[in-house]
């Protein structure tokens, strides 16, 4: 069972994503109809999961994905929304989401999603635009590889010097889970293959 906060600003989707969480054995244990208030139930009831919406008139969802990963490392963010382009898929994983998938997936896909967020795995659903290392302009590149956050590029360097998950979080102290859901945006936005690929991508980075 996954402990979830639900973010969206419509409650008939809300109560839908509810039921359905309830319904396949998870506890939704907070609801939110923006960014701001989401930021609030997440202090409070620090779930494992928040299913994070991305337009909502009361905070913006990346702003508040990027603060509730910030604040709360443990807590994995997986963004339902109807926008698919690669602009937004991206900007959401810079801002440390572990999943992305449209509302108009299907229920067992969104299921998967939280169970994955939950496990540390990272989730694309189907019909999303996925990012690409190439795909980012020479000045992305320079500043920051792939677009990594702050602590992803810790974990980079970590990675690249043949580091294991377990190690990683010891030295950083993270759970192993948070550590796992860092490595998978990495491979992620690096556009690598493996843990090898993206080791040796950060390697070649002139300022790794």
């Amino acid at each position: 069972m996954t402990t979830v906060v639900v973010v969206d600003d419509h409650p008939v989707f809300r109560r839908g994503l509810v039921g359905l969480l309830t319904a396949s054995g998870h506890e939704v244990v907070g609801q939110a109809r923006g960014g701001l208030e989401a930021l609030e139930v997440v202090a409070q009831v620090k779930p494992q999961v928040v299913l994070m919406d991305l337009s909502m008139p009361d905070g913006d969802g990346f702003e508040a994905t990027a603060r509730i990963t910030a604040e709360h490392p443990d807590v994995a963010v997986v963004v339902v929304t109807l926008f698919s382009d690669e602009a937004s898929v991206a900007r959401a994983m810079h801002a440390g989401a572990a999943g992305y998938l449209g509302k108009h997936a299907e229920p067992e896909h969104l299921i998967a999603a939280v169970e994955a967020a939950s496990a540390g795995a990272l989730w694309i659903g189907r019909g999303v635009e996925r990012p690409t290392f190439a795909a980012r302009s020479g000045a992305e590149q320079a500043a920051l590889p792939g677009g990594l956050t702050a602590r992803e590029l810790v974990v980079a360097d970590l990675l690249a010097r043949g580091l294991a998950n377990p190690a990683i979080a010891a030295r950083l102290g993270l759970s192993t889970k948070t550590v796992a859901n860092y490595v998978s945006a990495i491979l992620l936005k690096l556009a690598a293959t493996d843990r090898a690929d993206a080791a040796r991508i950060i390697r070649a980075h002139p300022n790794h």
